[in-house]
């Protein structure tokens, strides 16, 4: 498998194989990034916080920017992969729904690290404008048979685009403001309330 190391601003991409010791080094990256900021980080830093050796490094990366590009895409890739395995398989389109909904609540808690977002701000908004779009069509890929469903039962088609928006501007905002307990119990009910809705609507119509 390969990573494409593309900078924040997308630029030309770089190619790094994701090996063992990449990760290594893009996890190390991420808690460096979150205990010092990325003016003050070094590529010491890295290879403190990542456990490899300089040449190892040095094998994959000439210099900082480099490992921030890869970091993000690493970031990002993660997600697009992640989001569209957890609904895979799973024929009932509200438990799709459901599948997916709940792997993007839990991959937002364990994989974004809030101190990298109080210590580096610009860092972090900067990666999600970038790769907003992407965000979203993963989760576009991820909830189509979902959609079809939906537009089934409510007899037109829905605003997947809006829908989707929607629901990743609002488990990005728990990076700002974590969620409650409260919060996270209408997140896991969403599934469920929608199908209500679709269904009654649909009911209205005969």
């Amino acid at each position: 498998m390969k990573l494409a190391a593309a900078p924040i601003e997308e630029e030309p991409a770089l190619e790094v194989e994701l090996s063992p010791s990449v990760i290594r080094i893009l996890s190390g990256a991420l808690d460096a990034i979150a205990a010092r900021g990325v003016k003050r980080l070094s590529m010491s830093d890295i290879i403190d916080a990542s456990g490899v050796s300089r040449g190892t490094l040095y094998r994959y990366f000439s210099n900082k920017d480099q490992v921030l590009s890869a970091v993000a895409e690493f970031v990002c890739t993660g997600f697009e992969s992640g989001i569209r395995e957890a609904g895979k398989g799973i024929e009932d389109p509200i438990l799709r729904l459901k599948a997916v909904m709940q792997f993007y609540a839990r991959y937002t808690e364990e994989n974004s690290p809030g101190r990298v977002f109080e210590v580096e701000p610009a860092f972090h908004l900067a990666f999600f404008r970038s790769r907003f779009s992407r965000y979203k069509q993963a989760v576009l890929d991820a909830l189509e048979p979902t959609f079809d469903y939906l537009d089934t039962q409510l007899g037109e088609p829905m605003n997947r685009d809006g829908f989707v928006e929607g629901l990743v501007r609002n488990q990005l905002s728990t990076l700002l403001i974590p969620a409650s307990d409260q919060w996270k119990q209408l997140w896991n009910d969403t599934a469920d309330n929608i199908q209500k809705w679709a269904l009654a609507i649909a009911a209205s119509r005969n």
